[in-house]
């Protein structure tokens, strides 16, 4: 996963998920491999940087992030982010914009942390 915090230079804004790739094709295997609970906890630690490095008001977008087509639905349904409609992009390549605010960030990663726990940190 890469990520940035934005505005920069200056005190972050809001974070911007740049790229999350749960099957490794960079190595030239195409494994099959659920995303589940990868994504997920990717999406989670993505949240817990924003929400610790970011000030943002309840309601303002604190984590945005650009889907393929193919990934709408895993954003949409299973994540449960806010679609907002087609994203910038490169000539010939259609993304989708999705974003959380702060408050609905911290369910998200409330709802994962009942549903599978805390992780717990690396010694």
């Amino acid at each position: 996963m890469r990520y940035g915090l934005y505005p920069y230079p200056g005190f972050p804004k809001y974070l911007e998920i740049e790229h999350i790739e749960a099957h490794p094709t960079s190595r030239g295997e195409v494994a099959e491999r659920l995303i589940e609970p990868i994504g997920k906890w990717l999406i989670w630690y993505a949240i817990k940087v924003g929400l610790k490095s970011c000030q943002t008001e309840p309601d303002d977008p604190l984590v945005i992030l650009s889907a393929v087509d193919e990934a709408v639905a895993y954003y949409r349904y299973k994540i449960e982010m806010e679609y907002v409609g087609v994203a910038p992009s490169a000539p010939g390549e259609d993304l989708y914009g999705f974003r959380f605010s702060r408050q609905k960030a911290a369910v998200f990663c409330q709802r994962q942390e009942g549903e599978c726990g805390v992780p717990k940190p690396s010694d």
